[in-house]
């Protein structure tokens, strides 16, 4: 056991994992709770892409990121981007306009580029949404080269551009972006010159976009490179305790020992499989959706009062449902409506319910400060509710972690101060007050 334990210290892995457990100190958007809102994500962006943005540093960000989409259409033998002035009388960006989340148009050159901001994985479909928007780009802007982008939390080195309907939909990581704005901390001509509040927000910026990328969210391969020696420690700590675990990592190497309990309870646990105990428990048929992508997974439903409460609003019962997402950063419950198709989000009855719900919150002691920012795709958050944080994941067993989270899940959807219920009930007034929304 004790060469097995070394290799397990002694691999890259395991190091990246220790390092990655580093408390992360405060974040303004945490305090905010704006670190999961892709809206947020694309102002900061197209804020660093204003050459005369209050950062202070003109147009270097909005020059590499120009540069990168084109280094990716080179790879791709797609057609070059022209060359562009970076004066700020010649760029405009604009931030959801003709429905893109960032727009920038180069003036002289007659060049646009529509990005589409993701922070999940790439998929297929996100690549047809980015190309979606470009018939109206080119109807709005004549004559003008229309290209799009999309940006996502995928590396760079594992996704490329792809065509799409004829068109190459050109592709940026966020990882890429993270490696930037590190560059441009550390530069002279940088946020160096900038002031030091501008200079401390990229930074909490720049730390918050790093924990996508942490090694300690993905250990899929670390756990199965050492599954032996995992499984024996997990007996130790089972029948021992913390202490008898970390008691055997020698003293010159003592740092690692909260690390390796910290590893060998995280063994084990699969977000799959806590998704599957709580389907069991609450849904009885109720679901509407699974799916899942890297390192976590995703469930929603529409309990029957909640979807006659809808119908009888006038809308589809699958527009409001529940939505719960597990992954190695914990579990949270978010309350969703669906993203309307253009032709429906000028209707009144979503313009009406849009109305209402920004004068009357679901929760008045702690509203979101704006209703209907888009944390999924094609959904808005209208409610979030954190069960399981990182840390207590982190903390616990695999049992240990389904049980509090079945515990937290039963007075959230049971209690007599349920929010599960208020929120409900809150959709039902809905439904049946004078004058409610109509199609």
């Amino acid at each position: 056991m004790k060469d097995d334990l070394a290799q397990l210290i002694n691999d890259p892995r395991f190091r990246a994992y220790h390092e990655g457990l580093g408390a992360p100190g405060f974040n303004t958007f945490d305090v905010l709770e704006y670190s999961s809102y892709e809206i947020r994500h694309s102002n900061v962006l197209a804020w660093l892409l204003r050459p005369a943005g209050t950062h202070g540093i003109g147009p270097r960000f909005l020059k590499w990121f120009v540069d990168h989409v084109g280094e990716g259409l080179g790879k791709a033998n797609a057609m070059p981007l022209p060359n562009v002035a970076y004066d700020a009388s010649n760029v405009e960006v604009w931030r959801e306009r003709d429905w893109v989340d960032v727009t920038i148009r180069f003036k002289n050159e007659k060049c646009v580029i529509a990005i589409e901001n993701k922070i999940e994985e790439a998929y297929r479909e996100h690549f047809e949404q980015a190309k979606g928007y470009e018939g109206t780009l080119r109807d709005k802007h004549k004559k003008h080269r229309v290209q799009s982008v999309l940006l996502a939390i995928s590396p760079d080195r594992e996704v490329t551009c792809r065509e799409v309907k004829g068109s190459t939909v050109a592709y940026v990581g966020w990882d890429a972006v993270h490696t930037k704005l590190d560059l441009l901390l550390a530069s002279e001509d940088g946020f160096k010159s900038s002031s030091r509040g501008v200079q401390e927000f990229v930074h909490q910026y720049q730390q918050l976009v790093g924990r996508w990328f942490r090694p300690a969210a993905n250990n899929k391969k670390l756990f199965e490179d050492h599954r032996a020696i995992l499984i024996k420690l997990r007996a130790v700590l089972e029948e021992d305790g913390d202490d008898a675990v970390g008691g055997m990592v020698s003293d010159d190497r003592s740092e690692y020992r909260d690390t390796l309990v910290r590893l060998v309870k995280r063994f084990g646990y699969d977000s799959i499989e806590l998704r599957a105990a709580v389907r069991n428990r609450y849904l009885d048929g109720d679901v509407i959706e699974q799916t899942q992508g890297r390192g976590w997974c995703w469930l929603c439903w529409t309990g029957r009062e909640l979807s006659a409460a809808v119908t009888g609003m006038g809308a589809q019962r699958n527009w409001v449902v529940w939505g719960m997402v597990f992954s190695g950063e914990g579990v949270t419950m978010d309350f969703c409506i669906m993203k309307p198709s253009r032709d429906v989000e000028s209707k009144p009855f979503v313009s009406r319910l849009r109305k209402f719900m920004e004068t009357t919150p679901i929760n008045r002691q702690n509203p979101l400060d704006e209703y209907f920012s888009a944390a999924f795709q094609d959904w808005y958050s209208v409610y979030r509710k954190t069960l399981l944080t990182r840390d207590e994941l982190i903390e616990r067993s695999p049992a240990e972690v389904q049980d509090l989270v079945i515990k937290r899940l039963d007075h959230f959807m049971t209690s007599d101060d349920s929010e599960y219920r208020r929120i409900e009930d809150y959709f039902q007034c809905l439904a049946f007050m004078a004058g409610a929304p109509k199609k």
